[in-house]
């Protein structure tokens, strides 16, 4: 399973302070925390270009063995932690996710275990 998130920086940051916490604070507290980085197949950051105008500062893809795994990361004082952390960097209002199962490849090398 997997998670796409769409996010957008705290009203008066600016893209550097972003960008920095998210790659050097946020994603090492989610790949060093027990009961995040250890539920957590991948976790990639994807920040959108500095001439994007979708109003998205980035894309964090998250990929779980199972719904169950991402429930119990985000349960108790490991998903507290990273919900703090979120909330010095990220507007938690405009977050949006989409959850998804499967790969689709329709260009590109195959994934194993599919065909296209």
């Amino acid at each position: 399973m997997k998670l796409f998130a769409f996010v957008k920086r705290k009203e008066g940051m600016t893209r550097e302070e972003f960008l920095d916490h998210w790659h050097h604070r946020h994603g090492p507290l989610i790949r060093d925390t027990p009961g995040l980085g250890d539920r957590t197949i991948r976790y990639e950051q994807h920040p959108a270009r500095k001439d994007d105008t979708s109003g998205w500062d980035g894309v964090a893809v998250q990929e779980f063995a199972s719904w169950n795994d991402f429930v119990a990361m985000l349960s108790g004082e490991a998903g507290a932690a990273m919900r703090a952390d979120e909330a010095n960097f990220l507007d938690p209002s405009s977050i949006k996710v989409v959850f998804t199962e499967g790969t689709v490849v329709v260009i590109g090398d195959e994934v194993e275990g599919e065909s296209r």
